[in-house]
């Protein structure tokens, strides 16, 4: 799809000239008698979206296919939420609930992604009718929205995710099941230097006051707004019940965003926060620097000042930065330039040419480093610890010249520095 762009998923004259070659016995390839029933949605897309990430990168440093690169979007990993039970006539009934497939379409390197647009590997994602389904399944839904500030920060936002959230209606209980991965560690990923999007999100609440509020006729607009045993979920839960006043919502995973986010043009920012309601004034404020007042105007001075301070916060504090000043032989990422010195070739700040080390060495070796939480990437981000014992961290790669954020990453602590770019030049 990315380097077949113009043959509309009719790949089929490109296909036979790729060569598979899986290594049996690994999470991709399995064995007998490992278990392969979730592998279209746990495998294929843990194998597919991070080749999408590796091709993205590979083609950006040319301009033409630059164009229709694209971040890793939502429902990177499937939150699977599979009911079965009996309906108000006896009739028996099962269902994986599809709404995921409302995913997000990750931030492209011009534009912003899609909120809930679907599957980018998928040509076509039909969203069930939510009519449809109460219609089908002894289910009544209280609300499906899309998740403000789910989508990955960056110069362009990531798409943003959405979250269903039903009770049982005419039946006496739904038996259910949860299939999941993707919860404590995002799995849409940014790209250079964008945010990862949220992750996927089970709730559920036991005998909540949900019949009382619908008497007064007082829909709530989340789960949190209930009164109710709050019930911790696991990702591979079997034949729980949910009875008529327990509440259940899954949010999936969005999309992932493109370049520094405190690139992004305030006024796109302004119009997020208050026309589109995509990212809340906390996030506009943290993530993208930009300073929104109580009445909904943009404040310029107070975001150019704030941008300002964040940026030499991140500089080399110690020591001389060396700026580079030979021919440009490509823009490598949004943020790295290659450069021809007397000494070879060397990798550089896009943006003020300081020195980031020979090709044959990692760039975000010659970087300023920081290390935060998991949730610093993203407000939706929760309690890993629900999930995961390791820690995972959220790596920002600052340029010590200007301080703009060259690149990030999240990976377990103990990971080593990961070395995204290797150039072979000949």
């Amino acid at each position: 799809q990315l380097l077949c762009w113009d043959q509309y998923f009719s790949i089929g004259g490109a296909l036979r000239h790729v060569e598979f070659d899986p290594t049996p016995g690994t999470f991709n390839c399995a064995d007998f008698p490992a278990s392969v029933s979730t592998a279209p949605i746990q495998a294929m897309e843990i194998s597919l979206y991070p080749a999408y990430y590796v091709l993205s990168k590979m083609i950006h440093a040319d301009p033409e296919m630059r164009k229709d690169i694209m971040c890793i979007g939502g429902t990177s990993q499937w939150p699977a939420t599979i009911f079965r039970g009996t309906d108000q006539w006896g009739e028996r009934y099962g269902y994986i609930l599809v709404d995921p497939i409302g995913g997000a379409i990750g931030a492209f390197a011009g534009a912003d992604g899609i909120s809930t647009g679907g599957q980018s590997r998928t040509p076509i994602c039909k969203l069930p009718n939510v009519e449809h389904t109460e219609q089908t399944f002894p289910l009544l839904f209280l609300y499906r929205k899309e998740v403000i500030d789910s989508g990955g920060a960056g110069k362009f936002r990531g798409g943003l995710s959405a979250e269903s959230c039903f009770i049982p209606h005419r039946t006496e209980s739904i038996t259910q099941d949860t299939l999941s991965s993707g919860n404590a560690i995002p799995t849409s990923p940014g790209m250079m230097a964008g945010y990862p999007g949220s992750v996927n999100v089970y709730k559920f609440k036991r005998a909540t006051d949900i019949f009382e509020r619908l008497k007064e006729r007082r829909i709530p607009g989340d789960i949190a707004e209930l009164k109710g045993e709050e019930v911790t979920l696991e990702l591979r839960q079997e034949n729980f019940l949910q009875k008529p006043d327990d509440v259940y919502a899954v949010i999936w995973s969005a999309a992932g965003g493109f370049g520094d986010p405190l690139e992004r043009d305030p006024e796109k920012v302004r119009d997020d926060v208050i026309e589109q309601r995509s990212v809340s004034v906390e996030a506009a404020r943290d993530l993208y620097g930009v300073v929104i007042t109580r009445d909904g105007r943009l404040d310029r001075e107070a975001t150019r000042d704030l941008r300002g301070e964040r940026r030499e916060a991140h500089r080399r504090r110690d020591g001389e930065v060396k700026r580079l000043d030979g021919d440009r032989l490509a823009r490598v990422t949004d943020n790295l330039d290659l450069r021809r010195e007397k000494d070879g070739l060397h990798l550089c700040c896009a943006k003020c040419a300081a020195d980031l080390g020979p090709v044959r060495d990692n760039y975000k070796d010659h970087c300023e480093q920081l290390e935060s939480d998991i949730r610093v990437a993203n407000p939706n981000i929760g309690n890993y610890r629900r999930y995961i014992d390791e820690r995972p961290v959220f790596r920002q790669f600052y340029c010590p010249g200007c301080g703009a954020l060259v690149e990030n990453e999240v990976a377990r602590v103990e990971d080593p520095v990961l070395r995204d770019i290797e150039l072979d030049i000949r």
